[in-house]
């Protein structure tokens, strides 16, 4: 059992030391959030979120919409909502954007996202 959690924790370190070297990759916040996810339990929180999507929601409104994605799906699966803490005027501006440029499926998730932080 240690040597799974160990594996995980080394796995989920790489992972996060190349999210480190390349913050707005789309594709190595995707596999952190998968990784969070992964056999040994859920582990993913919205620090998580953050650390995983930030950089890229405010690059792109790809990553943009995968922030709102994230959080909601960590919102419906454990009730954690957005806190404002995390947030600040230049990712809250980057959702405000996105919002305006996305699908209703995509949109629906960002003013989520909104709307939480609000409360």
């Amino acid at each position: 059992m240690l040597g799974d959690l160990q594996r995980r924790n080394e796995a989920l370190n790489r992972i996060r030391e190349s999210l480190t070297q390349d913050p707005a990759n789309l594709d190595l916040a995707n596999l952190y959030w998968s990784a969070l996810a992964g056999p040994g339990g859920d582990i993913r929180s919205g620090r998580h979120v953050v650390e995983a999507y930030r950089e890229s929601a405010l690059r792109s409104t790809e990553g943009a919409v995968a922030f709102a994605r994230a959080y909601r799906q960590l919102g419906d699966a454990s009730g954690e909502p957005p806190r404002l803490a995390f947030f600040n005027g230049s990712l809250i501006q980057a959702l405000r954007s996105c919002a305006l440029e996305v699908s209703e499926g995509d949109r629906s998730a960002v003013e989520w996202v909104l709307r939480r932080i609000k409360e």
